[in-house]
């Protein structure tokens, strides 16, 4: 996810593929979703190397990505989340105890104090600044304000971790505390993240698959439902100004077509006068299978079907008896049972 992804050469996308190969492989599972809480904390334990800069953001942005992908290798590429990726190449960009002066030294301010202005000529130049210079100049001096303060707690948890600070005193609990409270909550974002895209991703399969298989069962178009609609309402001996109106209500008054007086000229006739049932030429399209709810009754061989070679059609004794006594349960059960034997051919 995220804007970025276009901007980035597949070259480097396939690098992430061992290492989503090595999560899965030598770290469990249990512990994968921890690993962006160390993210945020890889500055002060000294193995990053020199931060700040174009090359501090570039590592730490990188390990960002590294460390989700860790989490979650089952993630693609796109899913990884780019902003927390920018977040953390802030952090890396920033941390240095020179970053903050060199902002500084780009301000207006800073630029008339190394030209020598000092005073009245100084306060003059703040004055006369416009709009945009201010807000760059706003924006300079609250980076370089970030930059104190992550320089700042780094420092901190270094002393922490070399025992310059005792972290089991009052104070040093203190200081312990304040300086891992940004990182920490930034890596509780990515713990957390971590549990929900595979929920996410899952949640969506299960919407895909849900979707595909109602489209695959779905196999009547509204030509046929209108058609099998007024079928049944015929069979109930159900006027046609009622038929008219039920087709209207449902979307398909478009498709109502006068009954022919005899089966003989291809009409419908009601199923307790006899006959076949005539769909105006079209069956039941059950070439994946399905249950069969129309006809007079059971045996009386009188619905339309079309079958081919080495399929095999249960009887409605053996429906009702896999449903124990309901055909539609007993259809609803073999329709399980053939799902799954077709999964497996």
């Amino acid at each position: 996810m995220g804007f970025l992804d276009k901007f980035i050469p597949n070259e480097v996308k396939e690098v992430f593929k061992p290492v989503a190969k090595f999560s899965k492989k030598f770290i469990p599972k249990e512990l994968r979703p921890f690993l962006p809480l160390a993210t945020p904390f890889l500055p002060s334990l000294g193995i990053m190397g020199q931060l700040g800069g174009a090359g501090g953001f570039s590592k730490m942005y990188l390990a960002n990505l590294l460390g989700q992908q860790l989490a979650d290798p089952d993630a693609e590429f796109d899913d990884l989340n780019q902003i927390a990726a920018l977040l953390s190449g802030t952090q890396g960009g920033l941390t240095n105890t020179g970053t903050a002066q060199n902002l500084r030294d780009m301000t207006t301010k800073g630029s008339e104090l190394a030209g020598g202005a000092t005073g009245e000529q100084l306060q003059r130049s703040l004055a006369n600044r416009g709009m945009l210079t201010k807000a760059k100049d706003l924006g300079l001096e609250g980076l370089a304000s970030a930059s104190d303060y992550l320089t700042g707690t780094n420092k901190t948890l270094q002393d922490i971790g070399s025992g310059n600070i005792d972290l089991f005193s009052k104070e040093g609990a203190k200081e312990f505390a304040k300086a891992a409270a940004v990182p920490f909550s930034t890596g509780m974002g990515g713990v957390t993240e971590a549990y929900q895209r595979p929920i996410i991703r899952q949640f969506k399969e299960d919407e895909a698959a849900e979707a595909a298989d109602i489209e695959r069962t779905t196999t009547a178009n509204e030509q046929e439902r209108a058609d099998l609609q007024m079928t049944f309402m015929r069979q109930a001996d159900i006027g046609e100004d009622k038929i008219q109106e039920t087709l209207d209500m449902n979307d398909l008054g478009e498709y109502y077509t006068p009954p022919v007086e005899s089966a003989a000229n291809g009409g419908i006739i009601g199923l307790k006068e006899g006959g076949m049932l005539n769909f105006g030429g079209r069956e039941m399209d059950l070439r994946t299978g399905g249950f069969v709810p129309i006809g007079k009754k059971e045996r009386a061989d009188d619905v339309p079907a079309r079958l081919s070679k080495n399929e095999f059609v249960m009887t409605a004794d053996a429906v009702r008896a896999a449903g124990g006594g309901s055909v539609n349960k007993g259809a609803q059960r073999m329709y399980d049972v053939m799902n799954k034997l077709e999964a497996r051919a």
